[in-house]
């Protein structure tokens, strides 16, 4: 496993463990997550415009690309878990 995949796993467990979780145990609803999710996006993109200086379509478009990123993941782990089901 690499160091980005490796790294990707611990981040991702960490931010269900600690903000999704909790959430869900709170009774959110899965609109709210989708909420939550949306200030995650638009937060990286405030981070990409003003930290890094990226221009707003470029800081939106390494969004997009990080979505499709997580699709495909997302797809090639229910395929591995519908092939050693």
């Amino acid at each position: 496993m690499s160091r980005a995949s490796e790294l990707h796993d611990l981040l991702s467990g960490r931010f269900v463990r600690d903000v999704i979780g909790p959430a869900i145990k709170g009774g959110a609803t899965y609109s709210e997550l989708m909420v939550l999710f949306e200030s995650c996006q638009f937060g990286m993109m405030e981070v990409l415009h003003r930290h890094y200086e990226l221009a707003p379509a470029v800081a939106s478009g390494l969004c997009e690309a990080s979505i499709h990123r997580a699709i495909e993941r997302f797809a090639a782990e229910r395929n591995k878990d519908q092939n050693n089901g």
